[in-house]
């Protein structure tokens, strides 16, 4: 919710000129200038250079487009979608596909939303969160602003038109809020990034240990990135990696070579106007040796991986299982995180705790009566002024708003539980993400079973513990599902 007194005394204050900043650059044409103050609004909620440079680029008017003037202030009866649709049309009518419309449209989006904005600023607003919409969803979370459900990947049409939908939530919230146009841009680009704390609302300093590995692919003039140790850059991510795992950087032909291993320093997140969808941003660059694609091909172990085989092509999210990652980390001979897991013949299922997550806890949250949709499996949030934490296990039924986040029941996995020592550490760790959710029960998960903790004891003593095996009795689920079950904890 916005505070009226904050955002009266942000407007009385230094927003005053940044309201005025957006009232002049509108009134006086979008000059260098306005390129140069964007931009450091920009660096605030997004840390990648690459980006900030893009950006920069795109508001330089004359420069990036010099030719495109669809002049729709001469209509005065234009509404959001019908501006759009002009556009759209326009472009249609060159026999390109939805996609090819798309990939224009978003590659160009702060270009096109400017001019769309300086058109009709009653309608538009201009949109400077490539790669960022996680930013636009904590700010709409923080100020109850209801944006429209995004579009599927494939649905390139409806990803063009998305953002019509966003200056329609967007202009209801001016009006609510009596804002001009000019007030908004200030709120969007100066108020609310401040407000959540900017870049340190979503980059984790401290990542939990790797549970994952993926490659990614990059072109030949990508090479550089691996060079700058204090990077931070968007990428395209498989949908389930997790902040902490590791990215092996490929790149693509000529070089075909592993390059660099990488992590990923934030909470995964779907963004409509990044052609690829799905995005993490990822760090801490480590050059290695390069390993070429011949190297791998010729390797005992990798010779026999699928993307080998089919020559590297479509890398980008795969994922390496942990033989293969940790090989590759000895091929290169280089100091680096190797994943530890258990080789057990007689239990090769479970060999690290994500086939715990995936083929126990996934579907024991499932048969309690929870959809993909009820829970998340890392939430990154804000404990104090300008301090974050992230829970990295599953927390079902989250709801989350500036200082307060709260869940239903939490649950922390593990590869394996071995001793009753190691049981009471990781209650002490659940324990913390517990208080920090107002969880009224904790579920820690091993391989062996499970065990559920309440708050009753702060979470000391188990309420009900069993196996896998002893969950199958009906007895014994109807327990668990009597306390856990969806629609039992309604708070």
């Amino acid at each position: 919710m916005l505070n009226k007194f904050v955002w009266e005394t942000y407007l009385k204050g230094d927003g005053n000129n940044t309201v005025a900043f957006f009232e002049n650059s509108y009134s006086n044409g979008f000059s260098g200038d306005y390129a140069n103050e964007i931009c450091k609004f920009h660096n605030v909620y997004c840390p990648s250079k690459t980006l900030n440079q893009s950006l920069h680029d795109e508001l330089c008017f004359e420069e990036y487009y010099p030719g495109f003037d669809y002049a729709l202030k001469d209509n005065k009866d234009y509404s959001v979608f019908s501006a759009l649709e002009e556009i759209y049309n326009d472009l249609i009518n060159e026999n390109v596909s939805p996609e090819e419309i798309f990939i224009n449209f978003s590659d160009s989006i702060a270009y096109y939303s400017t001019y769309l904005f300086d058109q009709i600023s009653e309608l538009f607003f201009p949109y400077y969160f490539k790669c960022n919409f996680n930013v636009v969803e904590k700010i709409a979370q923080e100020f109850d602003i209801a944006i429209p459900e995004m579009p599927i990947k494939k649905d390139y049409k409806g990803r063009f038109f998305y953002y019509g939908k966003l200056c329609e939530s967007l202009y209801k919230f001016r009006i609510q809020h009596n804002m001009s146009q000019y007030e908004l841009c200030a709120f969007l680009y100066d108020f609310a990034p401040k407000y959540i704390c900017g870049t340190e609302s979503y980059i984790i300093k401290e990542l939990p240990e790797p549970k994952s590995a993926y490659f990614i692919g990059a072109t030949k003039d990508d090479w550089f990135l691996s060079d700058d140790t204090d990077i931070i850059t968007p990428w395209q991510c498989n949908p389930d990696t997790l902040a902490g795992d590791m990215i092996v950087m490929y790149l693509k032909s000529p070089i075909s070579a592993i390059d660099s291993i990488w992590q990923s320093v934030s909470v995964g997140f779907n963004d409509p106007f990044f052609y690829y969808y799905r995005c993490t941003y990822i760090a801490k660059p480590q050059k290695i040796d390069r390993i070429s694609q011949k190297e791998l091909q010729q390797d005992e172990i990798f010779k026999n991986l699928p993307i080998v085989r089919k020559n590297m092509q479509g890398i980008n999210g795969v994922e390496l299982y942990p033989s293969y990652y940790n090989r590759l980390i000895d091929m290169s001979k280089a100091n680096l995180f190797k994943f530890k897991y258990v080789s057990d013949v007689d239990n090769t299922e479970y060999s690290i705790e994500k086939d715990v997550e995936n083929k126990l806890i996934k579907p024991f949250i499932a048969t309690l009566g929870y959809s993909e949709k009820d829970y998340l499996k890392q939430m990154y949030i804000e404990i104090g002024n300008h301090n974050h934490a992230l829970i990295p296990d599953f927390a079902i039924n989250p709801t989350v708003s500036k200082g307060h986040y709260s869940a239903d029941f939490i649950i922390e996995a593990k590869l394996t539980i071995p001793t009753q020592k190691f049981l009471e550490e990781t209650k002490t760790q659940a324990r913390s993400y517990a208080n920090m959710l107002k969880v009224k029960y904790a579920v820690i998960a091993s391989k062996e079973g499970i065990w559920i903790v309440s708050s009753a004891d702060d979470f000391s003593e188990e309420i009900l513990s069993f196996s896998w095996q002893q969950l199958n009795s009906e007895d014994n689920f109807y327990k668990v599902l009597s306390v856990l079950g969806n629609g039992k904890l309604k708070r």
